[in-house]
């Protein structure tokens, strides 16, 4: 049970953040400042529902592409439903999505109070809220799939997840450890019975069609870019270094890093017996953030995933281990970095000389500083993964290991 004292400042902290979203989605801060674009807000939102509409009214007609799974298309919409879908889901997923990460933290020191705030109202957040992109859908299942005990629950989510966007497959990894109690035989036959039904699905509607584009709805080009192709697009334009082999060199790099990492090793063992719905919740979103960073070219709102792992880093037994400390105190300068990253490219980033286009200076040194951030950040998240679950695999392996041996 929570005491009383923290359950208010839970609360407290909850009202503030709602109350500061408002504030932001209803002046121009938002769109002055740290997103830019459109002066309308939810637009991604606003884009998927405007495909479902146009797919059920005009069926006869050439609708937009879609950009996501076309389950979507499955959704009940009429006109009686158009205030329920235009106003009152956007504001309860924002509300759904900061209930979860309020109620995730402890407030018992001011870094964590510092990187819940920094967490949710940084500029890469503050464009998911703004456009309302359905990755808010799956960062709100993760939390779910952590501390929902019916597992059933989970799995028809997950189901509709991968059928959304291609990339939430990655979250089958929580048939492996939503029950600590569950063996492998089991857990490998549930795999493959949801992996059986998404294969039937995809085929049974025709849902094939749509898989390059779900998942990767729009690729980002140079401007709020989290990916492992952010600072070979750069040395491209830059010094028209060959794309191929600096993705290579920082290919090998990274594996290089994370390899020594594991080596030297500078986290002992901690106990996850009275954390393990936190380390669920490290794990999913780590691995979104590592697959979808290694993978596709991402607008930064995806590293909204990286929320997942700071209620188990800041636990009392991590948050004493100095490398897990100074990681967090990496995360808050990273988080302040971007604040001058959205900035520039927002307001300093571009000029022209006969129609061609060039990228001003300061532009290109924050954009190196991003992807060299982004870097390391994802080089210590696949280290801790390793790290934190190492022993966890080895027991989950162990029968299988039995009866091969036999």
């Amino acid at each position: 049970m929570l005491e009383k004292k923290s359950l208010n400042l839970i609360l407290l902290n909850f009202f503030i953040s709602i109350l500061l979203f408002y504030f932001l989605l209803n002046s121009n801060i938002l769109h002055k400042y740290f997103v830019g674009g459109s002066q309308y807000i939810f637009g991604d939102y606003k884009a998927a529902l405007n495909m479902v509409v146009c797919s059920q009214e005009n069926q006869s007609l050439s609708c937009p592409e879609f950009a996501y799974g076309k389950i979507l298309t499955f959704l009940p919409y009429s006109d009686d439903l158009k205030f329920t879908y235009d106003v009152l889901i956007p504001y309860l997923l924002i509300l759904i999505f900061v209930f979860s990460i309020t109620f995730s933290f402890e407030f018992k020191r001011k870094t964590n109070i510092i990187i819940f705030y920094l967490s949710l109202f940084n500029p890469s957040t503050l464009l998911l809220i703004e456009r309302l992109n359905l990755d808010i859908l799956i960062f709100i299942s993760i939390f779910i799939f952590a501390f929902n005990k019916i597992f059933l629950i989970n799995w028809i989510i997950l189901i509709n997840l991968v059928l959304l966007k291609i990339y939430p497959i990655i979250l089958t990894l929580i048939i492996f450890y939503e029950n600590q109690k569950r063996n492998i035989y089991n857990s490998l036959i549930i795999f493959l019975i949801i992996f059986v039904i998404i294969i039937f699905l995809i085929s049974k509607f025709n849902l094939l069609e749509t898989l390059n584009a779900y998942g990767t709805e729009s690729k980002a080009g140079y401007f709020y870019l989290f990916s492992f192709n952010h600072l070979p697009k750069f040395l491209k334009y830059s010094f028209d270094f060959n794309y191929i082999v600096s993705l290579t060199l920082l290919g090998l790099i990274f594996i290089y890093s994370v390899f020594r990492l594991c080596r030297l090793n500078n986290i002992k063992f901690i106990n996850f017996n009275n954390n393990y719905r936190e380390l669920i919740l490290f794990n999913l979103g780590a691995s979104i953030l590592i697959l979808s960073y290694l993978i596709y070219s991402n607008y930064y709102y995806r590293e909204v995933f990286l929320i997942c792992v700071f209620p188990l880093l800041l636990k009392e037994e991590f948050f004493k281990v100095k490398y897990i400390r100074y990681f967090l105190y990496f995360s808050i300068s990273r988080y302040f970095f971007e604040y001058i990253y959205s900035y520039i490219s927002l307001t300093d980033f571009i000029y022209y000389i006969n129609d061609i286009r060039y990228f001003k200076s300061s532009f290109t040194s924050v954009s190196y500083l991003k992807s060299f951030f982004d870097l390391v950040l994802i080089t210590n998240l696949s280290y801790f993964i390793y790290i934190f679950n190492k022993d966890i695999i080895i027991e989950k392996l162990l029968p299988l290991n039995k009866l091969l041996k036999n």
